[in-house]
């Protein structure tokens, strides 16, 4: 009876315990559990079923084994699609890298993970990628094909670990790596090659900071992940040789289009000029023209570096080039233009003279057939362009041909004009009429009072003169020629003035030549010119003897002391002096001079001191102190007839310039 209890008993729990078995199966992380039945089975006292339950336990625990390795391979197959998934979306290689590691890491379930790529100008592979690292000197190491698992890898193309890298022999050891190695404190390591075709071009590692074997899933499941990322490498470096050279020809393009543009620009821009010139434009349109164009301050110089004509730009303004030259010193500006006029010259195209915070100053030799004709100086704000130096250049050789041209044209026009002038100062002239139209010719009206000019300069170079005085506004209008070594000039009566001082002006402040000048009261007929001709070499001859030079006189204050001292000499005009004016002309006494001042004024008003002292600028009482003393100095003075003598002399001894007793 006792039996029979017992075996229901055991019947009865080895029921439950199937139950629990089969239950255990369909529960998820239940392998414990297992265990667990099997030690209660275990406990139990024998009995017939007790073995059969033993063995149905255990084929549950492997059942249970083989499930979760699937379950376990499930998982990692999906994360390796999903890995594959995602390298393709991406572009960008360091990212496709780093992915990469990440991704490996997780699936193999390792302390570390990290991708070196084979660098082929220097034959080693290098650390590229990392995911749990933390030793710079790691990151940082260089591997050769020969040494360390990296290399066996990348020889024998296939996969390989190590369980214990530091006690592995089957590969080449080295210090560097192996320090580098330990100092991230890896002990075991597993590794697959990245192939392109038959090519490494990397190897994928991952790592463990204890000693353990790697099975041949997470060999194979490294290896899978190694050939996705090898095609996804692929793709990337192909999608960034696809974007560059993208680049490159989006960049082409553009270059192409910005060289078609500028083509277009200068084309038009020289098809402007070569209008400007068939239609017979000069100097001043060119310069405006170009001014407008490049949007900068256009000077022309002439064959002497001087100023021919000036245009400013019109936009918005370039910088003002004489603000400019006062800052940079002006002399310091005109030597560095002189410098590249010949600089350009050489080379055969433009070059910039000098910059400054104002702007860029460029220039171009203006070169001819018989040399250099000149130069074309721009100044802007911001250095030119390739197309605006073009178009700059341009300009330059067009300004050349205009120059030409008009070289040609004066060259005619000037050709005739030394027979002109000799014509008119003959005696007598011959064919009034012809001249009156050669007149004519050279903007000069014959029926209207003209001026008749000679200058003699102590230098010898006067054809020099000439062609600079030839481009003087004043003298637009003018016949200039050397005849006998003196300057002639004739002009209209209307701008004598002008003239007088535009050749004054030129020969102070352009030239170091003292000059002695004598400009004509204004003629009314032709026909006069040949006397007034005669007057003036009188009265130039008589300067020389008066020492004064440097400025040119008016006829009429020449004309008398011209006649009166004909043939005589320096010395003889001073005896005269003396003579006339006794004690008072002593040249080295300036209280004398001021003496002599206010009896020529007093003199010049008819004797009326009340408007002399109001000239002078002095009381009336002074005054007459002034001619007391001077009746002292000079007691006869008014007498009859003396009063003339000594006006006479006062106004010789002015003309000496007695200004310099000072």
């Amino acid at each position: 009876m006792a039996d029979t209890r017992f075996t229901e008993s055991a019947a009865a729990v080895s029921t439950a315990l199937e139950h629990d078995i089969i239950a255990s199966l369909f529960k998820t992380d239940a392998k414990e559990d297992l265990i667990r039945i099997l030690a209660r089975i275990e406990a139990l006292a024998d009995y017939p079923a007790k073995a059969s339950l033993i063995d149905y336990a255990q084929k549950a625990i492997a059942l249970k084994d083989r499930l979760e390795l699937l379950q376990t391979r499930e998982r990692g197959l999906m994360a390796l699609i999903e890995t594959a998934q995602s390298l393709t979306a991406i572009r960008d290689i360091d990212q496709v890298l780093q992915a990469i590691v990440n991704r490996a890491r997780n699936l193999i379930g390792c302390d570390i993970g990290y991708l070196s790529i084979y660098d082929r100008e220097r034959g080693d592979f290098y650390v590229r990628a990392t995911d749990g690292a933390f030793s710079e000197k790691f990151k940082q190491i260089r591997v050769p094909r020969d040494v360390g698992i990296c290399g066996f890898v990348a020889r024998n193309r296939s996969a390989y670990c190590s369980s214990d890298y530091e006690a592995d022999s089957r590969f080449a050891h080295t210090n560097l790596i192996d320090s580098a190695v330990t100092d991230e404190d890896i002990k075991s390591i597993l590794g697959v090659p990245l192939l392109s075709g038959s090519q490494v071009i990397g190897v994928l590692f991952v790592g463990d900071r204890y000693i353990r074997a790697y099975n041949a899933w997470e060999m194979s499941i490294l290896s899978t992940l190694a050939a996705h990322a090898s095609v996804a490498i692929e793709n990337a470096r192909l999608f960034e040789q696809s974007q560059d050279a993208l680049r490159q020809a989006s960049e082409a393009n553009k270059q192409l289009a910005q060289q078609t543009a500028d083509t277009q620009i200068a084309a038009e821009a020289h098809e402007r000029l070569t209008t400007l010139v068939a239609r017979g434009g000069g100097v001043k349109e060119l310069c405006d023209m170009v001014a407008t164009m490049l949007d900068g301050d256009v000077v022309c110089l002439d064959e002497g570096e001087q100023p021919a004509y000036t245009a400013l730009a019109t936009a918005h303004g370039a910088p003002d080039h004489h603000d400019r030259n006062a800052s940079h010193d002006n002399y310091s500006a005109q030597d560095k233009i002189h410098a590249a006029l010949v600089e350009s010259r050489t080379l055969g195209k433009s070059v910039t003279a000098f910059a400054t915070e104002a702007g860029i100053c460029r220039v171009s030799a203006v070169v001819g057939g018989r040399g250099m004709l000149g130069g074309l100086v721009i100044y802007t704000r911001q250095e030119l362009n390739d197309v605006a130096v073009r178009i700059f250049e341009r300009s330059s050789v067009v300004t050349g041909v205009v120059l030409l041209s008009l070289e040609r044209n004066e060259a005619a026009a000037r050709s005739e004009i030394p027979i002109v002038l000799r014509s008119l100062l003959s005696q007598p002239q011959h064919d009034p009429e012809k001249l009156a139209h050669q007149l004519d010719r050279h903007g000069i009206n014959p029926a209207k009072p003209m001026y008749l000019m000679r200058i003699k300069p102590t230098g010898s170079d006067l054809g020099y003169f000439i062609n600079r005085m030839r481009k003087l506004s004043p003298l637009a209008n003018t016949l200039i020629d050397e005849i006998d070594g003196v300057l002639v000039m004739i002009g209209s009566a209307g701008n004598s003035r002008q003239t007088k001082e535009a050749v004054t002006k030129f020969f102070t402040e352009h030239t170091r030549e003292k000059i002695h000048g004598v400009m004509s009261e204004p003629v009314e007929h032709l026909s006069d010119l040949p006397a007034s001709n005669e007057g003036l070499c009188r009265c130039l001859d008589l300067l020389p003897l008066l020492g004064s030079a440097g400025a040119i006189f008016d006829e009429s204050a020449l004309s008398l002391y011209s006649i009166l001292f004909k043939d005589k000499s320096r010395s003889d005009v001073n005896a005269f002096l003396s003579s006339a004016l006794g004690k008072l002309f002593t040249e080295a006494d300036a209280r004398k001079v001021e003496l002599a001042r206010t009896l020529i004024c007093y003199l010049d008003q008819g004797h009326n001191a009340k408007a002399a002292a109001a000239i002078l600028g002095i009381h009336i009482n002074t005054f007459r102190q002034r001619l007391d003393m001077m009746n002292a100095i000079l007691a006869d003075w008014t007498h009859s007839g003396r009063a003339l003598e000594v006006h006479i002399a006062l106004r010789l001894w002015q003309l000496q310039d007695w200004r310099r007793t000072e």
